[in-house]
């Protein structure tokens, strides 16, 4: 009898982690136009995944593979999207367009993942009312104002370290309660809120040295 398909909060957090690297090679796959890829193929560039990891961590939710031909790209994008629930927009506040929020907005591939930034917010007068990566500046004085009604969730802190936690408590008032840090700065959040801290120069630091 074939094992009964699993949600993907019902597998171990491993298979979990490694189904976003998947689908990442799988995208870079169909953008080379191939439609059918093996084991072997997805996770070579995977280091310290097997082929054996990636067939274990597939059987969880369904029986995918064909033999002698491996797996339809397509079929297996549109699966592990809707396991990762990536098949569905998420909406995404950003606030404080200097250079890396710039570099965020113009990022296109946020949309691959399921995430669009749809709002933008910065103090600068000469920011306000022009558009980056299509996407409209506001004043942050708003912020709370439109995220409230477009119902956002989640939001991206690119503001300079000593406007961090007064951005963050705008954002949670505005009823956000996950949240991506790119400042220098940790963060004093309520407990039911999710912060990810995303340090750039200390992964230059781990890496170096």
């Amino acid at each position: 009898m074939p094992n009964e398909k699993k949600d993907i909060d019902e597998v171990p957090k491993e298979t979990a982690g490694r189904l976003p690297l998947y689908l990442r090679r799988l995208l870079i796959f169909r953008e080379s136009g191939k439609e059918w890829v093996t084991s072997n193929e997805l996770v070579e560039d995977l280091p310290g995944i097997r082929s054996s990891n990636l067939r274990k961590d597939l059987s969880f939710f369904g029986d995918y593979g064909i033999q002698g031909r491996g797996y339809n790209v397509n079929r297996l994008i549109d699966e592990l999207s809707k396991l990762l629930r990536v098949d569905r927009k998420v909406e995404v506040a950003l606030v404080g367009v200097g250079r890396l929020g710039t570099a965020l907005l113009n990022y296109g591939g946020f949309e691959n993942w399921g995430f669009e930034i749809s709002l933008a917010f910065d103090v600068d007068s000469d920011l306000i009312g022009s558009h980056v990566g299509g996407v409209r500046v506001d004043n942050a004085r708003v912020m709370e104002k439109k995220v409230k009604a477009r119902d956002v969730k989640v939001g991206i802190i690119s503001v300079p370290a000593e406007e961090a936690q007064s951005t963050a408590n705008s954002m949670i008032s505005a009823g956000i309660s996950n949240i991506a840090n790119f400042s220098a700065v940790l963060l004093d959040t309520p407990d039911e809120v999710t912060v990810s801290q995303v340090d750039i120069t200390s992964t230059l630091e781990v890496l170096t040295f």
